[in-house]
């Protein structure tokens, strides 16, 4: 899935609250989306715990904006909100279909996540919590860079 240059890509990232979360809905979701995304070019990453998903989405418009359109009806999760949609000139997780990452293993400790501090998160702050995610998964995809 190389992305050539000077194509632009649309980021959204959003938050929604797990109805009913368990392993298998997870596996769910990574399976639909190595299923669909290679194919509508769609990449990202999507942070997962018991009371909250934070998902990172990416690829063409039309195809981010249909994903995110299917992914709102998904009665999995309520509580949708947008934090950022913005478009760029790169991808940040393009060797991803959509890389999962459990909020236990996150650097938020126990009391962020229950004082909603990952809820709050401001657009500009919710797209460094993926930067840094970025580099850190190609810097172990790649120890060489």
């Amino acid at each position: 899935m190389d992305v050539e240059k000077n194509i632009e890509i649309k980021h959204i990232i959003y938050t929604s609250r797990p109805l009913d979360s368990n392993s298998s809905d997870i596996e769910n979701i990574l399976i639909s989306s190595e299923r669909n995304n290679p194919r509508a070019e769609v990449t990202g990453l999507l942070i997962f715990g018991s009371e909250l998903y934070l998902q990172f989405l990416e690829g063409p418009e039309n195809s981010v904006d249909a994903t995110f359109n299917r992914i709102k009806s998904d009665k999995r999760h309520n509580e949708i909100r947008i934090l950022k949609e913005s478009k760029s000139d790169r991808r940040l997780f393009a060797s991803w279909t959509m890389r999962p990452q459990d909020l236990e293993l996150m650097m938020w400790t126990a009391e962020d996540l229950e004082s909603g501090l990952v809820k709050k998160l401001n657009s500009k702050q919710a797209l460094n919590v993926f930067k840094n995610l970025s580099r850190e998964f190609d810097q172990f995809l790649n120890p060489n860079k």
